[in-house]
């Protein structure tokens, strides 16, 4: 018996057990973990309680036959953050330099409290808990990263990162205390004993020494790794970006990890390739899997679009590259934006395999064309803002051209901004809430445009109604759970710096004051408000919102 009513082997490897799917026991590298490359565990205790000691994991050997090994130049690795790469000789391991470009100018701290000393609770990776690392480290499920994505938990990827690799790597391990501790600091949740450290400081003492131990990890001369060991250094700058992106206290120092994301790509374009249909049914089925094929997992294609989405952002912050239009440039059809979200979409059916049940996958469908709609206004972003900067994606794009096109989008997905507008009650289901985050922000997309390409025109009614529907999601989205607003702060500035009516245009500072403390971007987006209606206050008109990001926000 195979497929979703298949028996699960209880003496199955650790990988399988731990993602509840059917395991075909082959050793050392069992067929399905080998068909979408993971780490392939055995002997390892799934299931932890306070008292159990996990044991060091200790992962079967694997014979080129059952995991191929890329090779790794790291005299490449060594300038792997810059723009150049030159190459080492073959076969010869060498190490990276003292000083890496892509890492953010923090001094390692020196231990704060007996975090890695005090024999509680102790990890496969060799972290030795706190009984505060363990309250950080049970937060995370509730963090505001994990809310801002939406997804159910237990078939998110996060939660594939806190179940799985953060337990055999130490520095992930850091990188989630580092953002459940920020989160619960911005968030007022901890409570600071007198002469005790806060949790900010925790934060920041685990996130300097995951960039420590990262910086080990890849000085470490060796003549191979395996795909699964690149996407673990994948995900780790995956979680240093979300990292700067959220509590960073400047976009320099995310620019630099995003960098390092880049020229990863680029000296490792065999992370990412291409798929199809034919490759998503082998994937859905480990019999017909090819245990030989280039396929790896999803996890890298859902956190580079993220990742995507993160540079889009940072561009009007003050971001000076672009991670986007490097990929779009690439030539490589792997990497393209498009193809990312399409694979993100076929994440969880293909990751979690049988066990990944109905119910999720309904949800998946009935979110497909809200979560594209998110797409299309953060690529229609990048687009808006390449245009103005004089430097357009497509040659020949004008400012015309772009709101046709605009309007043809939302001629496409009607469905959805009817359901918007005719929304009600809050709702259980997450689909209501997708939808009204992705109205919300190609609504705010299309002030952008105005108020950066067509500052003299008067707003057109499409304009007008654009701003009206913001104000009407943001109000329905705060009745209903205010943190819901985390994730409408950019239709919230675009709208509070062009609404005439001076009752919304409080109601609007007062909501992104409330959001300013919870994260970087909210708080940009906060002082960017405050200034441009100081401005426009002095001169009587409307700021043009170019020239003020161009000049005040560096």
């Amino acid at each position: 018996m195979s497929g979703r009513n298949a028996p699960r082997s209880k003496n199955g490897c650790s990988t399988c057990r731990r993602r509840k799917v059917k395991c075909g026991e082959e050793h050392p590298v069992c067929q399905r973990c080998s068909s979408l490359r993971l780490h392939c565990e055995w002997g390892v205790p799934v299931k932890r309680g306070r008292s159990v000691q996990v044991r060091e994991l200790q992962p079967a050997t694997r014979s080129p036959s059952q995991q191929e090994e890329i090779s790794l130049d790291f005299g490449n690795l060594a300038l792997l953050w810059e723009r150049s790469a030159t190459s080492a000789s073959p076969g010869q391991p060498t190490s990276l330099p003292a000083t890496l470009p892509f890492l953010p100018p923090y001094s390692y701290p020196t231990p704060i409290y007996p975090s890695v000393s005090t024999p509680e609770v102790a990890c496969a990776n060799s972290l030795v808990l706190s009984k505060q690392d363990q309250r950080y480290f049970q937060y995370f499920p509730s963090s505001s990263l994990v809310f801002y994505y939406m997804k159910a938990w237990q078939w998110s990827s996060f939660c594939y990162l806190y179940q799985g690799p953060a337990a055999t790597s130490k520095v992930i391990m850091r990188m989630i205390l580092a953002l459940s501790a920020s989160d619960m600091h911005r968030n007022g949740l901890d409570v600071r004993s007198p002469g005790r450290p806060t949790a900010e400081d925790h934060a920041r003492y685990h996130y300097g020494l995951a960039v420590k131990e990262f910086r080990q990890t890849l000085e470490t001369p060796r003549r191979h790794i395996s795909h699964g060991e690149l996407e673990m250094i994948f995900v780790t700058m995956f979680l240093m970006v979300m990292y700067e992106c959220q509590f960073g206290h400047h976009v320099r120092h995310l620019q630099l990890h995003l960098q390092g994301v880049r020229s990863l790509l680029e000296t490792h374009p065999e992370l990412f390739q291409n798929r199809n249909v034919g490759n998503v049914f082998s994937l859905m089925d480990t019999e017909l899997s090819d245990p030989t094929t280039q396929d790896i997992s999803f996890v890298p294609i859902q956190m580079l679009l993220w990742m995507l989405y993160v540079d889009i952002s940072a561009q009007p912050m003050g971001a000076t590259e672009s991670l986007y239009d490097y990929v779009l440039q690439s030539g490589n059809a792997a990497l393209q934006p498009d193809h990312l979200y399409q694979g993100a979409r076929l994440w969880g059916r293909c990751f979690w395999g049988d066990q990944y049940p109905e119910k999720e996958v309904m949800d998946d469908n009935e979110n497909y064309r809200g979560l594209e709609l998110i797409h299309v206004g953060m690529v229609l972003r990048h687009v808006i803002w390449r245009l103005a900067m004089g430097n357009p994606v497509v040659p020949g794009t004008t400012s015309e051209s772009l709101f046709q096109e605009m309007m043809a989008i939302r001629n496409r997905y009607s469905d959805l901004f009817i359901t918007a507008k005719m929304a009600r009650g809050h709702s259980a289901y997450r689909t209501i809430n997708t939808i009204l985050m992705a109205v919300a922000n190609f609504y705010a997309e299309v002030l952008f445009h105005r108020r950066i390409l067509c500052i003299d025109t008067p707003p057109s009614p499409f304009q007008r109604q654009a701003l009206g529907h913001i104000m009407e999601i943001a109000q329905k989205q705060y009745g209903w759970d205010p943190r819901l607003l985390r994730r409408l702060h950019w239709p919230l500035l675009m709208a509070v710096v062009d609404t005439p009516d001076p009752v919304a245009r409080e109601w609007l500072q007062q909501r992104l004051a409330e959001l300013r403390a919870s994260h970087s971007e909210y708080s940009w987006a906060n002082r960017v408000a405050n200034e441009v209606l100081v401005e426009q206050e002095k001169s009587g008109g409307y700021v043009n919102l170019l020239e003020f990001l161009r000049t005040h926000v560096q």
